[in-house]
């Protein structure tokens, strides 16, 4: 399944999607208000300081996967899988963040397909 990819400076609320058959995955960047750079021992003073500044954050990122029936699109679920305490913004660009967003796409791809063989099987 091929994703959009997410810009080389990210928000939360960004988004990348991708599609498999009728499936469609939504990887969603949010902020995780869990995560400082004080729960760990390897931020120094100065990554703790443009953590201040909002120069550079901790993200979540949330996949939600869509079934298209005919011409609509019908929700399977909207938290299918979530990865928490990510870097955003810290480095030059945010290319873990598409590597992050095709592994929980895929684990949100197979949640739909177990969600839809349930379907079938209590019909």
């Amino acid at each position: 399944m091929e994703l959009t990819k997410f810009d080389g400076f990210a928000i939360c609320s960004d988004t990348v999607t991708g599609s498999h058959g009728d499936f469609m995955i939504t990887v969603l960047l949010g902020h995780d208000p869990d995560v400082t750079p004080n729960c760990f021992d390897t931020y120094s003073g100065s990554d703790k300081e443009t953590w201040a500044e909002n120069k550079w954050f901790f993200g979540v990122l949330k996949a939600k996967v869509e079934l298209k029936v005919g011409s609509q699109s019908v929700l399977l679920d909207d938290v299918a899988a979530v990865l928490g305490g990510i870097e955003v913004n810290k480095t030059e660009n945010n290319a873990h963040l598409d590597v992050h967003a095709r592994e929980l796409a895929q684990d949100a791809l197979e949640q739909g397909i177990e969600i839809v063989e349930q379907i079938k099987t209590a019909a």
